[in-house]
């Protein structure tokens, strides 16, 4: 089975518009552990965590989708604030 996902980071800009800022594709089947939007959203979140932290993103506030092929797993805010050292 077949688990690639794309996941798409768009920074909000003070104008509230949204830049896409990066994309990570990942093989994961992690969304589909449990079925609902709280499960997907959660999980969306620990991997934007991860992610952010490994790429030393600076601070800000995303807008995280989750793609599987052409549909839309789930979308997420968050404000991202990296730990300081």
């Amino acid at each position: 089975m077949d688990h690639l996902h794309r996941i798409e980071y768009h920074r909000r800009m003070p104008d509230g518009a949204l830049d896409l800022a990066q994309v990570e594709e990942v093989v994961d089947h992690g969304w589909y552990i449990r079925k609902g939007e709280e499960w997907r959203r959660r999980y969306t979140l620990e991997c934007a965590y991860d992610f952010l932290a490994r790429t030393e993103t600076k601070s800000g506030v995303f807008a995280i989708t989750v793609w599987r092929k052409d549909i839309r797993v789930c979308t997420v805010g968050m404000e991202w604030r990296p730990s300081k050292g």
